[in-house]
């Protein structure tokens, strides 16, 4: 047998059994390449079931509002492939009547979807002779052939591309492109690959020297960017906490954060000291220094641009920064663990209504909707 012709039958007996291998649905096909990029298939697996139980057509999803998908999307990273995704649903339904086109270069012009994710629906949806180039497909491909240039360059993966669509020649694509995905996944892997077991072996020139820890070839990365930062956790004597809509450094928009800046609060000497947390993106380190504490009222006339008071109870009906999300589950929680409804606690009896561990034990039921609708209005305008 041939190249893709051992490839294919090696797909048809190991393959993982995926659901959304269970469709050829292009938007369920689009959704779950989005979701797989940068992250884990098992990781990514719990949350593509809830999307697609929430909006399964891309109807759903372009009528859905945007706090709504980027909630749901919460704890998978990246948030901007949520934005694209609701952008390119609102495109698909204008444009194209809520079908995906079943053209790669009209998949292109849909926003989030690059040459990438245009080669799997095309291939896998539609059985078009349209390459899939991942991190995957590039790392086999460049071991098999052993080409040493480098895959950030736009000539590696042009090479990449052509030779992938060479490949698919008679076979079938949307089980030559999963093959390819999935045997990157599971035997060419970036670290011990499993050569011995690979139905590539005799193709594969790395493989069959030893080499495949020089390939692919990658330039090292900048390092990201590291951001010294005063975050605060704030909260008032109605037991609300103070939230940020202000996305005016560009990161993450739409998801809402505790107040923080590069300089500290006038306000920050009534607040204490809460310790040193550093949350790592792929292009930047946010290095927070954290306070936390009670405003008086007369500090509460003036707030901070962009804040905005929620009650405790309706945090998680919000989508909030990763970073900021980490901190506020985890003071919530041992503020529970210290709570007179807590039979453990230890200060059940002798705990006052000021007292520093009372503070965070009932979420306040009077959450001021009015400010929220405000917020909405405003950035609807």
């Amino acid at each position: 047998m041939n190249f893709q012709e051992e490839l294919c039958a090696w797909y048809k007996i190991h393959h993982r059994d995926l659901p959304f291998r269970q469709s050829r649905d292009p938007y369920a096909i689009w959704v779950s390449e989005i979701m797989a990029q940068q992250t884990r298939i098992d990781s990514m697996l719990p949350y593509y079931k809830r999307w697609m139980e929430r909006w399964p057509t891309v109807e759903a999803l372009a009528e859905a509002p945007i706090e709504d998908v980027l909630h749901v999307w919460q704890g998978l990273g990246y948030y901007n492939r949520a934005r694209k995704l609701h952008a390119g649903a609102k495109v698909v339904v204008e444009r194209y009547g809520g079908l995906l086109p079943a053209d790669v270069e009209q998949l292109r012009t849909i926003p989030g979807i690059g040459f990438y994710t245009a080669g799997a629906i095309g291939s896998i949806a539609y059985g078009l002779r349209a390459p899939a180039v991942d991190g995957n497909v590039l790392r086999v491909t460049t071991r098999v052939l052993q080409y040493g240039e480098d895959i950030t360059k736009k000539t590696t993966a042009d090479y990449v591309w052509r030779q992938v669509y060479d490949w698919m020649e008679g076979s079938d694509p949307a089980v030559f492109t999963q093959a390819m995905m999935e045997i990157g996944a599971l035997v060419c892997t970036p670290k011990n690959p499993q050569c011995l077991l690979c139905p590539l072996a005799p193709f594969c020139g790395a493989g069959q020297d030893g080499s495949w820890s020089q390939y692919p070839v990658k330039k090292k990365a900048k390092p990201p960017l590291e951001l010294q930062l005063y975050t605060y956790w704030i909260e008032n004597d109605r037991r609300q906490i103070l939230l940020s809509d202000d996305w005016s450094d560009g990161l993450m928009e739409g998801l809402y954060r505790l107040p923080q800046a590069a300089a500290p609060l006038e306000q920050t000497d009534q607040l204490d000291y809460a310790g040193q947390r550093k949350h790592v993106f792929s292009h930047r380190v946010w290095k927070m220094e954290c306070y936390r504490g009670q405003w008086d009222d007369q500090v509460q006339k003036t707030l901070p641009e962009h804040c905005f008071w929620i009650a405790k109870d309706q945090l998680d009906t919000l989508p909030i920064v990763g970073a900021h999300r980490k901190w506020l589950d985890e003071g919530l929680a041992d503020d529970d663990e210290a709570s007179p409804d807590n039979p453990e606690s230890v200060q059940m009896s002798e705990t006052s209504l000021t007292d520093p561990a009372e503070i965070g034990i009932e979420a306040c039921q009077d959450f001021d909707a009015s400010i929220m609708e405000k917020k909405k209005n405003k950035k609807k305008g």
